[in-house]
């Protein structure tokens, strides 16, 4: 009888320990942004359409943007080049030439991070041809 209440104490001690364990966060986990789509809406032909897309470091370890490639030569993008720190925020900036680019435009910017994800940030919008509005190139 008292090898059966040690075998019992012993199971609900392992599976207590069993239980106990946390799982390993994922990297994907780690960080989480605000937005990944922004629509402009309707905007007028000229003035470039600026957009920023902001995330916060929920990792235990510094985060490092490795690049932030934009789909197409018509959109540029910026981002943090330091370390985010866990807890601190992060940014991407698109920036897209709306001179000489009248209608829909749908573009993207693969943001890769140094933990091995990556994030699609999307922006559309309709650019309008208003004669007489001008702008900077990209």
């Amino acid at each position: 009888m008292k090898n059966i209440f040690t075998f019992i104490g012993l199971g609900a001690i392992s599976m207590a320990a069993l239980f106990a364990v946390t799982t390993p966060q994922k990297a994907s986990d780690s960080v989480e942004w605000t937005k990944t789509t922004h629509d402009f809406g309707t905007v007028k032909m000229g003035p470039k359409a600026n957009a920023e897309f902001n995330f916060t470091n929920n990792g235990a370890a510094p985060l490092t943007i490795k690049s932030a490639n934009p789909s197409c030569g018509c959109t540029a993008s910026d981002y943090s080049h330091e370390p985010i720190m866990p807890g601190q925020k992060g940014y991407v900036k698109a920036s897209y030439g709306t001179k000489g680019r009248p209608g829909f435009f749908k573009k993207t910017i693969t943001v890769t991070l140094d933990n091995g994800t990556t994030q699609v940030l999307t922006i559309t919008g309709t650019v309008t041809s208003d004669a007489g509005t001008s702008g900077d190139e990209l």
